[in-house]
C-alpha cells in the first residue's frame, strides 16, 4: 500500500513503467536464464509511483529494500483532512443554486472563479469574518469546489485580479435581471460605514463616522426588495458625503436596472425637501421617518395628541399602537402628502421612565457641583436644557432647580413618531411597510457581526471593490438562509437561527476510512435532515456528495 503521507526520492538504477495514466517505480531484484530462448528474463519489484520528476510515493516494499535511504523521507501534507465538514458548505451551493445566483455568477466570469468565489463566500458566512488569513485553515477541514485551495497570499492577488469593476457590473445586470417584478415595488435603501487604513483606498475620506472616528471611512449603500429582504444592488462612495446625498445616486442606479413606480423607504437620515424634490421629478414614491420635534410635525402631533390618548377608534391591534393620518404639504410642493402619526404607549412608558432616571442622575452630579462651588459654566452645558441656574457674585453655581415646563414638554412627545407617504394608504398599511425595513438593518448589522466586515482589511481600491462585492454575494444567501430557516422554525425559534444552523450542520462529517476513502460515519439527526430538506436536500444526495469527494 502507497504512504501519500511521506515522499522520497527515486533510487538510482530503479526502473519506470507507465500504467493507467499513472508511473510506477520497480526495483530489479535479481534474473532468470531462459535457456531456451537464450534470454535474461528480471525479476522486478513495485517500491512506488512517481509524483514528479523527482519524488515519489514509497510502498512497504521500499522499506525493506533501501533501507539505508531513509534519511530522505519527507513528510507530505495532505490537501484535506482526514475530517471534513461538508454540512454546511453543500447547503450553501444549493442556496446558490436554487436562487440562480450561480448560473449568473458563471455567465459573468467562469467556471473555475464562479467555485473560488463560492467558497470564499461560504467560509465567510460559516466562520463570520472576512479575515482571508484564515481561509487556508477553514478550507483544510471544509469541503470546497474549487479544484484547488488558495492560500492569503493567492487569495489577494485573487481579489485584485480576477474580480473586475466590468465582472461585478455584468453579475448586478444579470442578478436584478431575475427579480420577477420590476414595478410597484418598496426598496428599502440605507448605508453604513466601514473604516479603511489602506493608503491606496482611493474611497477612503473622513467623514461621519459611526464607529472609529480617527480612521478613514468609506461608505456602502444597499438596496434591498422590501418583500422578502433580498439585497438588489450596492454602492461604494466617499466617506465624507453624507447620506441624502447619495441617495439620489441610488434611484438612478434602480432606473438603470428597469425598476419602474418604485418606492423608497427610507429613515430620518434621508429626510430633507432636496431629496423629497428629486422623487417627485422622477416618479418615484417614498416612505420616510420624520423626527418627532421636527417643525413640519410638531403641530399635528399636538393636534392628534388627546384623539390618540383618548379614542379606542384609532388602536391599530395588528402593531399595538395607535395611529392616524393627516394630510399635509411639504415645502413649496403643492403635492399633497401623507402624515401618518403614531402613539405607542408601551414605549411612551419605557421612554419615560428612562429619561426621569436619567434627569434624577443630572441632579445629583449637581448637587456636587453646588457642594464644590463649581464655576465654570460652559461645563454646565449638558445640563440647561432641563435646568435653571443661578451664580453667586464671583460666579459659583449657587442654586439650582429643574425647568418643569421644558421637562413636561419632553416627556409629552415620548412615544411619538411620525412617518410621511407620498401615496395615499392608512397608517396601518404604512406601519406595516415600514417595519419591514428593519431587514436593512439587519442587513448592516450581520455584514459587521456575521460576516465580520466592520473594516477593509485590504490595500487597494480594487481588492476594496472585489472584497464588498463578495460581501454583497454572501449576504444575498445569508438572507436566503435566514428566510427557509423561518419558514420551518414556528415551533422551537432559537434551534434554527442562521447561528444555530450553522452550528448544528458543522456537525454533518466526512471521514476517512483503513483505505483512505471518505465515507459517512453517522446518519442525520431528525434536526438536520430538516434543515436541509427544506432546501430540497436528502440524506441520500448527502451520501452521493461524499462518494463524488473520492473522485
Amino acid at each position: 500500500m502507497l504512504r501519500k503521507d511521506i515522499k522520497v526520492k527515486r533510487p538510482e538504477k530503479t526502473k519506470l513503467y507507465a500504467q493507467k495514466g499513472n508511473t510506477y517505480v520497480y526495483a530489479v531484484i535479481g534474473a532468470d536464464y531462459k535457456k531456451d530462448r537464450q534470454y535474461v528474463v528480471e525479476k522486478r519489484c513495485c517500491v512506488g509511483k512517481m509524483i514528479d520528476d523527482i519524488y515519489m510515493f514509497p510502498n512497504e516494499n521500499y522499506f525493506i529494500m533501501f533501507a539505508e535511504g531513509n534519511d530522505d523521507v519527507e513528510e507530505v501534507l495532505p490537501e484535506k483532512s482526514d475530517c471534513l465538514k461538508i454540512g454546511m458548505p453543500m447547503l450553501l451551493n444549493r442556496i446558490a443554486e436554487n436562487i440562480g445566483m450561480r448560473d449568473v455568477l458563471k455567465d459573468a466570469y467562469d467556471e473555475k472563479i464562479t467555485s473560488i468565489i463560492l467558497d470564499l463566500i461560504s467560509y465567510m458566512i460559516i466562520k463570520e469574518s472576512s479575515v482571508m488569513q484564515h481561509y487556508p485553515d477553514y478550507a483544510w477541514e471544509h469541503f470546497t469546489t474549487a479544484a484547488r485551495d488558495m492560500d492569503d497570499t493567492q487569495i489577494s492577488t485573487f481579489l485584485r485580479e480576477k474580480i473586475q469593476t466590468r465582472h461585478i457590473d455584468k453579475f448586478l445586470d444579470g442578478w436584478n435581471e431575475l427579480r420577477p417584478e420590476k414595478s410597484g415595488i418598496y426598496i428599502s435603501y440605507d448605508s453604513t460605514d466601514i473604516n479603511t487604513s489602506a493608503e491606496g483606498a482611493d474611497f477612503g475620506e473622513f467623514g461621519h463616522a459611526k464607529d472609529n472616528s480617527e480612521l478613514e471611512q468609506i461608505n456602502i449603500s444597499y438596496a434591498v426588495d422590501q418583500e422578502d429582504a433580498t439585497p438588489l444592488f450596492y454602492e461604494l462612495y466617499p466617506g465624507s458625503i453624507i447620506d441624502n446625498s447619495q441617495c439620489s445616486w441610488m434611484v438612478e442606479k434602480a432606473r438603470s436596472y428597469g425598476y419602474s413606480h418604485v418606492g423608497f423607504i427610507l429613515d430620518r437620515g434621508y429626510f430633507s425637501k432636496k431629496n423629497i424634490r428629486y422623487f417627485d421629478r422622477n416618479g418615484y414614491e417614498f416612505l420616510l421617518m420624520i423626527k418627532q420635534d421636527s417643525k413640519l410635525v410638531k403641530d399635528m402631533i399636538k393636534d392628534a395628541r388627546l384623539p390618540l390618548l383618548t379614542k379606542n377608534r384609532y388602536y391599530l391591534a395588528e402593531h399595538g399602537v395607535y395611529g392616524m393620518t393627516k394630510e399635509g404639504l411639504i415645502g413649496e410642493s403643492p403635492a399633497v402628502r401623507y402624515f401618518h402619526i403614531y402613539y405607542d404607549n408601551v414605549r411612551a412608558s419605557e421612554e419615560r421612565n428612562r429619561f426621569l432616571d436619567g434627569i434624577l442622575e443630572k441632579e445629583k452630579q449637581l448637587i456636587k457641583k453646588t457642594d464644590r462651588k463649581f464655576r465654570k459654566e460652559e461645563e454646565l452645558i449638558a445640563y440647561k436644557q432641563f435646568f435653571k441656574f443661578k451664580f453667586d457674585e464671583y460666579g459659583y453655581l449657587k442654586t439650582y432647580k429643574r425647568d418643569e415646563a421644558k421637562i413636561q414638554a419632553k416627556t409629552d412627545q415620548l412615544g411619538y413618531f411620525v412617518i410621511v407617504t407620498s401615496e395615499n394608504m392608512t397608517a396601518s398599511e404604512a406601519l406595516d411597510i415600514y417595519r419591514k425595513r428593519d431587514s436593512t438593518e439587519k442587513m448592516f448589522m450581520s455584514l459587521k457581526s456575521g460576516l465580520g466586515y466592520e473594516c477593509f482589511r485590504v490595500h487597494s481600491q480594487a481588492s476594496i471593490e472585489s472584497k464588498t462585492h463578495l460581501i454583497f454575494l454572501a449576504s444575498i444567501i445569508r438572507n436566503e438562509l435566514f428566510n427557509t430557516l423561518k419558514t420551518i422554525s414556528s415551533k422551537d425559534k432559537k434551534s434554527y437561527t442562521v447561528p444555530a444552523a450553522i452550528r448544528e450542520l458543522e456537525k454533518v462529517t466526512a471521514v476517512k476510512d483503513g483505505k483512505g476513502k471518505y465515507v459517512r460515519r453517522y446518519g442525520l439527526t431528525a434536526k438536520q435532515k430538516k434543515m436541509l430538506n427544506a432546501f430540497g436536500i436528502t440524506e441520500k444526495q448527502v451520501s452521493e456528495a461524499v462518494s463524488q469527494l473520492n473522485k
